[in-house]
């Protein structure tokens, strides 16, 4: 497994390197933050004396790997000439790879990674974050899809578009506020806290929601956002906004209704008697 972490590192750099000037290598933030994140997790790995075992670790690995496509690979060129590009860009960030890190729990890993008199400065202040922001589902639910809205109406869009540094406060807030959301789902299992029907509910709204602005996309008659480029497969800039609507709607949708019914079985275990096993 640690070969692969190794090779992972080794392939995403030299990759990276190849597409980009050693200036924009060293002042590229994401760059650095996403190789951080991996050795920091292989560091506290290699440290523990309980190994995560194989299904946290591919899970983890997943989502790094998704995040660094999506932010600094191939989706994110592909991203710059498209409007369903990036539309598959944002549904990374906001409802895949935040449920596979929260699934894989990496936090273990990271804090051995730093310097004991930090981790126990840091770590009981984490702690109390880890557990009481899963109290707030609807203050989650309302903050992470407020920030979706917000971010896809076309004046925010449009600066987005234009300058660099609030894009990329774009992407955090979608995976921040993503980070959020899904932990509040997956609390209930993890920590006993809350209720996996009311996290079900919750799906089933962001479901909603999404699908409703992903509608308005497809079947706008107009161009929404006319200063983006269309340079998937041919299509006019029309067509290029309807496949990105598709694609929030649709595989978008799907993503938020599995988790919706899975939480729904956990709910029914539960309120059967059944035990389930976190």
């Amino acid at each position: 497994m640690y070969r692969i972490v190794y090779g992972l590192v080794l392939l995403f750099w030299s990759t990276w390197a190849l597409a980009h000037s050693p200036e924009q290598l060293l002042l590229d933030w994401v760059t650095w933050a996403l190789v951080i994140l991996l050795i920091g997790w292989l560091i506290g790995a290699l440290r523990s004396q309980r190994q995560p075992g194989a299904m946290r670790c591919t899970l983890f690995l997943a989502a790094w790997a998704l995040l660094a496509v999506s932010l600094v690979g191939p989706i994110e060129h592909w991203a710059h000439g498209s409007l369903a590009g990036h539309m598959v860009q944002h549904m990374v960030l906001l409802a895949v790879t935040p449920p596979l890190l929260l699934l894989a729990r990496p936090m273990p890993q990271w804090m051995l990674a730093l310097p004991s008199s930090i981790r126990r400065r840091v770590g009981p202040t984490l702690g109390n974050i880890y557990g009481s922001s899963a109290n707030w589902p609807v203050t989650a639910f309302l903050i992470h899809g407020l920030v979706i809205w917000l971010w896809h109406l076309p004046l925010p869009y449009q600066l987005a578009l234009e300058h660099r540094l609030i894009h990329d406060l774009e992407h955090l807030l979608f995976f921040a506020t993503g980070l959020w959301f899904w932990w509040t789902l997956i609390a209930p299992g993890r920590l006993g806290q809350g209720s996996f029907g009311t996290a079900a509910v919750f799906a089933v709204l962001t479901m909603m929601h999404t699908g409703m602005l992903g509608a308005l996309m497809t079947f706008a008659p107009q161009l929404l956002y006319p200063d983006h480029p269309a340079g998937f497969a041919g299509f006019d800039q029309l067509s290029d906004q309807q496949l990105a609507g598709l694609l929030m709607w649709v595989p978008g949708g799907l993503i938020y209704t599995t988790a919706a019914l899975a939480l729904t079985v956990f709910w029914l275990r539960r309120a059967g008697g059944g035990r389930i096993h976190n």
